[in-house]
């Protein structure tokens, strides 16, 4: 492994996860990194945009934001995925993600937001533990207890009072998840939302998956089933989609 281009990814997935106003400090603290060495890949990456320093706190620049926007923008699957997604909230009025699995956690890829004035604050290219959320349960479907065990070796740490952290429960749940064919999450992410999702398959192999999020107050339980077929019928539509697709696109699932 080539040890500074691991430090300039390392303190680029940094900014990405954290947003902005991250400090010299916290990128030493966090990356253990030492100052001095830090300072020079921070100034070459700000001469360069991908981060701006204002008054001595970081934040992602204009550099990363357009590499995100042309990974997004050239591929067809994903342009296809981003118009289903617009349908879908059209249907339901709620926001609507894509996702894939990551080491662990969901990456979402594509979001389309509620058609309501308080909407989901999760953005696209955020990654959050898949176990905790509806989407990342439905990337997980196909685990067992043994493989999730595998994924999460330090446990399943609660994000919520509802998150479940006990590695039986989890593969039960997965297990009448694939029976059903959708997963669901109340409250396990982000509290007041709950979630229904619907992996997206290739050659039966699952590789992204959809979901809709919903404020628990918005929530009505005689609307259950239209939202699941919804999300079912968007979901397979995808993954007919990717299965037609070429090895350079299907290299992204």
């Amino acid at each position: 492994m080539h040890q500074p281009t691991k430090r300039v990814i390392d303190i680029l997935e940094y900014i990405v996860k954290k947003g902005e106003n991250v400090r010299l400090t916290d990128f030493s603290r966090e990356l253990e990194m030492p100052k001095s060495t830090l300072l020079a890949i921070l100034k070459t990456l700000c001469d360069y945009k991908f981060l701006v320093n204002e008054n001595g706190m970081y934040s992602a620049g204009t550099a990363l934001f357009s590499l995100g926007a042309a990974f997004t923008g050239n591929f067809p699957t994903l342009n296809f995925v981003r118009k289903q997604l617009d349908d879908l909230v059209g249907l339901l009025g709620e926001t609507c993600y894509f996702g894939v699995l990551e080491e662990g956690n969901v990456l979402y890829l594509e979001k389309a937001d509620s058609l309501h004035p308080l909407r989901m604050l999760i953005t696209t290219g955020r990654r959050l533990p898949a176990y905790s959320t509806g989407i990342g349960k439905a990337l997980l479907i196909d685990c067992s207890e043994d493989e999730l065990k595998k994924i999460y070796p330090d446990g399943l740490l609660p994000f919520t009072k509802n998150t479940i952290t006990d590695f039986k429960v989890l593969a039960s749940q997965l297990e009448c998840a694939k029976n059903d064919g959708y997963v669901w999450e109340i409250e396990e992410s982000m509290e007041h939302i709950r979630c229904f999702a619907v992996p997206v398959r290739k050659n039966s192999r699952v590789v992204a998956a959809v979901s809709v999020a919903i404020p628990v107050f918005r929530f009505n339980e005689e609307k259950r089933d239209f939202i699941i077929d919804s999300v079912k019928n968007v979901a397979q539509k995808i993954s007919e989609t990717i299965e037609q697709t070429d090895a350079h696109f299907g290299n992204i699932f």
